[in-house]
């Protein structure tokens, strides 16, 4: 099951790739900056059709002259036309909500599929030959104290020793850890090969490419649990965005302002309401 949702998973994400893999080309920064544009687009463009224009600029034109009649009798002490008016407003809201309902319905999955495919191509910088990439190997706290080793790779460079003791882990839950440097030398796709008491897990790494291999890799044996290869993540402008107290990482910080920028000038460039 977990094999085909990988396999599922890399399969739209190479479909995604044909329209959005140019801009993997691109400066990152670059990439990201016209990735939310587009993004803004497709909102704004949604919203063009899926909801009722003619009524919602009318409600926007309603709200205009609302807004000076409600000036008008709070300078003339009119509270009775104050509460009058307050409740129309309320009315006219509550219809441009229900579109804006609509414009949500239909754009959440697109929307989210273009997500899922920045999560996995803008998150991380991918290696390049040369670099020092530290690769670790997650085991349950039985294996604690015992031998695990990194098959060698035609491509790459083994700068640690190849057999390590597994560590106790401060991660929890409580386990075991062991950790290798490498070094590539060449571009391609490499396979990493950990063994440990009768097991392999196989950390899938590409290296010199556009793309990238998911650093995080999840294995079915017992003991080798989780693989994973330290990659530099991508900084917009260098900054972490504080990424730090909000939980996401910082591509999507700055991709989500980007985007919530970029829609009201959409919409006023298309004259969209």
């Amino acid at each position: 099951m977990n094999d085909a949702l990988t396999n599922l998973g890399d399969w739209l994400l190479r479909v995604i790739d044909l329209p959005l893999g140019w801009l993997l080309v691109l400066p990152r920064d670059l990439g990201l900056l016209l990735f939310a544009l587009g993004t803004a687009l497709l909102m704004t463009l949604v919203r063009r059709f899926a909801t009722n224009q003619d009524m919602l600029h009318r409600c926007s034109s309603d709200l205009r002259q609302l807004k000076s009649l409600s000036r008008a009798a709070r300078q003339a002490a009119d509270k009775l036309q104050v509460a009058r008016l307050r409740s129309t407003v309320g009315q006219i809201k509550g219809m441009q909500l229900s579109q804006d309902l609509r414009q949500l319905a239909v754009v959440l999955i697109p929307v989210g599929i273009l997500a899922v495919w920045a999560s996995e191509r803008l998150d991380y910088i991918p290696p390049r030959p040369g670099d020092e990439l530290t690769v670790r190997a997650h085991f349950p706290a039985s294996s604690v104290d015992r031998f695990t080793h990194l098959v060698p790779a035609l491509g790459i460079d083994l700068k640690s020793t190849a057999i390590q003791i597994i560590n106790r882990s401060s991660l929890s839950p409580p386990g075991g850890m062991a950790e290798w440097t490498v070094v590539p030398q060449d571009t391609g796709d490499f396979d990493l090969t950990i063994r440990h008491q009768g097991e392999s897990a196989v950390h899938r790494l590409e290296i010199g490419g556009r793309t990238y291999q998911a650093p995080h890799q999840l294995h079915a044996g017992p003991r080798l649990t989780r693989t994973e290869v330290r990659l530099d993540r991508y900084l917009p402008l260098g900054s972490n965005c504080g990424s730090e107290w909000l939980g996401l990482p910082p591509w999507m910080i700055g991709y989500l302002i980007l985007t919530l920028v970029s829609v009201p000038l959409w919409k006023r460039l298309l004259a969209i309401a």
